[in-house]
């Protein structure tokens, strides 16, 4: 437990493997962080999930289970009002099992929650983006990272397979169903890496046809990590 009330568990999902799940209060919501895999095959530069490899996919009641225990152990009426499946794992690499997951987090029966208040991450699987946008649109928040495909190829080396432009195009794609108006694009603040004023201006080229907003997250330093956070 944080100072700030966020709470952080290590969740035993079998013998040889644990993820997280995180919980963050804050006055008018309860955020839960929900993983989807036991590490994960990506292998992001800056991401310490992606140096532990990737052992398999989450079933349904795991991915499940993180939200049943946490409004379980925090208590109170329904603590968690917000879910995003931004934890260990790529969730559009594991759809058989995060699709029944969410439909169980939107059903009335079951946890009720809003599509606007179920987020998915993902650092840009087009054809997982697409088959979500089919059969379950919620929130979507995308891993971008990088102006250009020469830094992005670097960092997300998924996006060699799926490069940016097409990127794009799929995330206009799931706008036309998904239930808020933008897409949310994540970028981890790296120090002299893509965190210059050019790289600002580029950013906001590269995107002017997406209705967006942007999430800036401090680089969380590990280990393995080669890179710093960038200041303040």
């Amino acid at each position: 437990v944080a100072a700030d009330g966020t709470r952080k568990w290590l969740l035993k999902v079998d013998g040889a493997n644990a993820v997280d799940a995180v919980f963050i209060p804050e006055p008018s919501r309860g955020t839960l962080c929900v993983s989807s895999q036991a590490g994960c095959t990506l292998d992001c530069a800056f991401c310490s999930t992606g140096k532990q490899g990737f052992n398999r996919n989450l079933s349904t009641a795991e991915i499940v289970g993180q939200l049943w225990l946490a409004n379980r152990l925090i208590g109170g009426a329904r603590p968690v009002t917000n879910v995003v499946l931004m934890g260990m794992g790529e969730p559009l690499l594991n759809l058989d099992n995060v699709i029944p997951a969410l439909q169980l987090m939107l059903d009335d029966n079951a946890y009720g929650l809003s599509r606007r208040r179920v987020t998915v991450s993902t650092s840009g699987v087009i054809p997982g983006m697409d088959r979500l946008r089919e059969e379950c649109p919620v929130a979507l928040a995308v891993s971008l990272h990088a102006p250009n495909d020469a830094l992005r190829d670097r960092l997300v080396p998924v996006n060699r397979k799926y490069p940016i432009r097409e990127l794009l195009k799929a995330c206009n794609r799931y706008l036309e169903k998904a239930p808020r108006d933008f897409i949310t694009f994540e970028y981890v603040m790296l120090d002299g890496v893509n965190d210059s004023d050019a790289d600002a201006r580029a950013l906001l080229h590269l995107v002017r046809d997406v209705p967006c907003k942007f999430n800036l997250i401090p680089f969380n330093p590990f280990p393995q990590g080669r890179f710093e956070r960038s200041d303040q």
